[in-house]
């Protein structure tokens, strides 16, 4: 039947002559639709006559929906038109440090007695006979940050954790520069006590930072500037760390919003300890008695610059997860974070 109708209608076109092509060169070109029916009577009824019928829009796309934050990142949506792949503004991180860093010491400061401990509140001072030896840090971080894309290409975070671990200070006394005669004499030098000690670390952290990042859909480039204050409660070992990194690396799509960015970098990790505390030896003396020493010590990092290899996978353009590793000559830092866009 569909055959029979379009010959009908090419053959009444063709009957027209020249008097019906005259009449289309003089008409615009109208849009014919032609009824086709199933019935037996279809084909001997007339065809309904051509009725021109406005050409409809296309209904328009819908807004990508991140757009539902129209104001940021501010210049998204130009980035976005522009083919650049940018990420939701909004972001919350559970986040996993640890970091194990060799110290260098300062302005050490104690109080040293003799078979007793040393009163609380008095005076501390920098004696030449007690030095410092190993010095390392053990530290793990769990922490909570928010952030938002200000800009497509700036990035600010904010975080709060809890910073938990142990400095282990290891401490040289020269007995016979501490004790005079007559329980240190040259006929019978008390010599050197070697004194390691651990102190504790159960902090509160602050975090805040920046990131300036650039790139397409096949790589990117990033710069980060972080600043962290971690405060004691109980026994101060106040931590400040400063951490500047740069990383770079390309983006691999593995299928719709899912992005493997594996990157290499350099990281500077500075960090700042002031510990004190109490710590008593065992017996040095021939009579049997030990020293008390309460000290006061600062320690930096002693080679803050590692090396960076990590990867970013994000799972959808919600989720994410971060894995990284920092390598230095005198530190081990290893990260791990999983951050939700909403």
């Amino acid at each position: 039947m569909r055959g029979l109708t379009l010959l009908s209608v090419t053959m009444l076109a063709a009957s027209l002559g020249l008097t019906g092509r005259a009449q289309a060169e003089e008409l615009s070109p109208v849009p014919i639709i032609t009824q086709v029916t199933a019935d037996a009577g279809a084909a001997s009824r007339p065809a309904d006559p051509a009725v021109p019928v406005a050409a409809t829009e296309p209904a328009p796309e819908p807004p990508p929906e991140r757009e539902k934050y129209p104001l940021l990142p501010i210049g998204g949506r130009a980035a976005i038109e522009r083919g650049y792949h940018i990420q939701r503004a909004l972001g919350a991180s559970g986040m996993l440090i640890h970091n194990v860093q060799n110290m260098n010491s300062r302005n050490l400061a104690i109080a040293i007695a003799k078979g007793e401990d040393p009163p609380v509140g008095g005076p501390l001072l920098e004696v030449p006979f007690v030095t410092t030896t190993q010095m390392e840090s053990h530290s793990s971080n769990t922490e909570f940050k928010a952030d938002v894309w200000l800009f497509p290409f700036l990035n600010l975070f904010a975080g709060i954790g809890k910073v938990k671990g142990h400095v282990n200070i290891g401490v040289d006394i020269d007995l016979d520069a501490f004790v005079p005669f007559p329980f240190c004499r040259p006929a019978k030098p008390c010599g050197h006590a070697q004194l390691p000690f651990t102190a504790n670390v159960d902090n509160t952290s602050f975090t805040f930072g920046s990131i300036l990042g650039y790139g397409t859909n096949h790589w990117f480039a990033a710069l980060s500037l972080a600043k962290t204050i971690s405060v004691s409660a109980k026994e101060r070992s106040d931590m400040k760390m400063t951490n500047i990194a740069g990383r770079v690396g390309p983006r691999f799509a593995l299928g719709k919003d899912v992005m493997l960015t594996p990157y290499v970098g350099a990281n500077y990790y500075d960090m700042d300890v002031t510990v004190s505390g109490l710590v008593r030896s065992g017996a040095l003396f021939e009579d049997g008695d030990g020293v008390g020493l309460r000290y006061k010590v600062d320690l930096k990092s002693s080679r803050p610059w590692a090396a960076i290899g990590g990867a970013n996978l994000e799972l959808s353009s919600h989720w994410a997860m971060q894995a990284e590793y920092n390598w230095g000559k005198d530190s081990n830092r290893f990260v791990l974070s999983l951050t939700f866009r909403p």
